[in-house]
């Protein structure tokens, strides 16, 4: 079982006694714990998933151990862990926490920052343009977990202990001598930003339309193009002209052949989401199944 110390020290005049409220400490660390179960199905989702087991207590401190869970044959796991100390499992363990630190110390170094620019470097790594041109730059894997709103809220509620009065600061040791600080001044840099649309696709096309309902109130139609039922806003003005004039009209069968704007998206819950809009009716073919006549002699 790979095995990767990693130590959590609250500070502050409220724990001079050597105590903390549950109710504060146990939220800090599932969010801990539920931070790096997100960074590690960013990085690493087939594997097993890590868990936060709490290992010792010192005096306004808290030792945790971050354990990568059981599964498949334990004891061939156990081997060949033991057998090889710098494993796979151990060093994607290393890998999570120092993601987590480094996501740590970043959204500390851009507070009251915006983002300027990034660019791409070829060893992995990404360079960050901040509004003062001063330049950051961090691993691509940060970036990512910087821009994910799952881990994004887990940081936030692991550093939730500093509105508390009391709790000055938190420090989380990694390694040897690695450290990284966050004091109650830093604690409004963490707060989530609301998660924004992310467009995928857009593509045009003529197609062919039926009819299910039409709204003026709302101003999105119900439509079938087969199997797919769906709305979608009309922007041809011309063709709206007509329906408002009763130039137009429709039965429940009846067929629009138009030009289709689709825009595909990833919403703020991200979920697949498209979005129809018909830029322009291009012919209206009446419902109703006809009988096609079957001359002998063709027309001249």
């Amino acid at each position: 079982m790979a095995r990767y110390d990693f130590t959590i020290h609250y500070d502050g005049e409220g724990l001079k006694n050597n105590r903390i409220p549950i109710e504060d400490l146990a939220p800090s660390l599932l969010a801990v714990s539920k931070a790096f179960q997100e960074i590690q199905k960013l990085n690493n989702p087939l594997d097993d998933p890590v868990s936060l087991d709490i290992k010792a207590s010192e005096p306004g401190s808290f030792i945790v151990d971050l354990v990568l869970a059981n599964g498949g044959d334990i004891i061939q796991r156990a081997v060949s862990l033991l057998n090889n100390a710098d494993s796979n499992a151990l060093l994607n363990l290393k890998d999570y926490v120092l993601i987590f630190c480094s996501l740590i110390t970043f959204i500390i170094g851009i507070a009251d920052h915006k983002l300027k620019h990034k660019k791409e470097n070829d060893d992995g790594t990404v360079e960050i343009t901040l509004d003062d041109n001063t330049k950051i730059t961090i691993s691509k894997k940060v970036l990512d977990a910087y821009q994910n709103v799952e881990i994004r809220k887990s940081i936030n509620d692991s550093v939730k202990p500093l509105s508390k009065d009391g709790i000055e600061s938190i420090d989380f040791y990694h390694g040897s001598h690695n450290k990284v600080t966050v004091k109650k001044s830093d604690y409004s840099a963490f707060e989530v930003p609301d998660a924004t649309e992310k467009e995928i696709n857009v593509s045009e096309e003529d197609t062919f339309l039926q009819i299910i309902s039409v709204a003026f109130e709302h101003g999105k139609w119900q439509f079938s193009s087969g199997g797919n039922r769906f709305f979608a806003k009309i922007e041809d003005e011309s063709f709206l002209k007509d329906v408002e004039k009763n130039v137009q009209h429709f039965g429940s069968t009846d067929v629009l052949k138009v030009h289709l704007l689709t825009r595909q998206y990833i919403d703020k819950a991200g979920l697949l989401k498209s979005e129809y809009t018909v830029l322009k009716v291009l012919d209206h073919q009446r419902g109703g199944q006809q009988i096609e006549l079957n001359f002998t002699d063709p027309e001249n």
